[in-house]
């Protein structure tokens, strides 16, 4: 798997929680020479009623010439409380708070800090969301930016929910044990969409470059603004990628794949429609 994926031992950047669309990342550069950032959240959906994460603090560590140095970032107002990951798919996002100033240097890893409450729904009952101790020192993604004077700044956070949530045999526990894809966002980077059909098949659709599996979605289902079997994967850096799109139950249903999918800078590319046949 790629190195860009974070394999952390607790829950991760379930950071945001503006679900507001209004990108406040547009504001005025620093006049002092500074930087702007913004954290933005964004999921790859898991076949669970709910996934609930309290986020209780966001801290950057910055390298500097004295040694490094932490600073935290202002989380929204309506940061109380639990997020419900799932809400956040097929490019849906949130914010976790506004375009904060940091001075010009490095950053070398972000740590969250979760507060309690973390649960799972799964078939309409819930479970606690069982995380390390990480929970209170602060899970560490380890993330290089370097921030230019007069820059602004947007970093998404791809979390991979259904890669994610492990359950602990047959008593009922699960676990947390985030995967995440973190990258700056920047006019160079695509996206790929498309729709499968018949929902009934439980399709998960699998981005891949080459080897390497990117990311996974589940397709919107019949009745959803977006519409039935409707998927799509943001924030991808040019060049070739495949899908594979892997049906719940095989016997019922032959698994599909689409090779050679170009991503251009700055672009969407519309992948035909796909149905699964039996």
């Amino acid at each position: 798997m790629k190195q860009t994926f974070i394999i952390l031992a607790a829950v991760t950047a379930l950071l945001f929680t503006s679900c507001s669309k209004n990108d406040s990342s547009s504001s005025n550069a620093n006049p002092n020479g500074g930087s702007k950032l913004q954290f933005v959240l964004t999921d790859a959906p898991a076949p669970y009623d709910a996934v609930n994460i309290n986020i209780k603090e966001i801290n950057i560590i910055m390298n500097g010439k004295n040694g490094d140095s932490l600073v935290s970032y202002p989380l929204a107002p309506q940061l109380s409380g639990t997020v419900n990951l799932l809400t956040l798919k097929n490019g849906g996002s949130m914010f976790m708070g506004d375009p904060f100033s940091l001075p010009a240097g490095s950053i070398s890893q972000i740590r969250l800090v979760l507060g309690d409450g973390n649960n799972i729904v799964v078939g309409g009952k819930t479970y606690d969301l069982k995380t390390p101790s990480a929970q209170e020192s602060g899970l560490k993604i380890n993330f290089h930016q370097t921030l230019e004077p007069n820059g602004i700044y947007k970093i998404w956070l791809d979390f991979d929910v259904a890669r994610s949530i492990v359950k602990a045999g047959n008593s009922g526990n699960y676990l947390l044990k985030p995967v995440i894809r973190a990258n700056t966002e920047a006019a160079t980077f695509g996206a790929i969409r498309g729709v499968v059909l018949p929902s009934v098949a439980g399709t998960t659709v699998y981005l891949l470059n080459g080897a390497d599996t990117i990311g996974s979605t589940l397709p919107e289902k019949a009745g959803s603004t977006y519409g039935e079997g409707y998927y799509k994967f943001i924030n991808l850096a040019p060049g070739t990628y495949s899908l594979s799109f892997n049906a719940t139950d095989s016997t019922k249903y032959m698994d599909s794949t689409i090779n050679n999918i170009a991503v251009t800078s700055g672009t969407i590319t519309n992948v035909n429609s796909v149905t699964l046949h039996q």
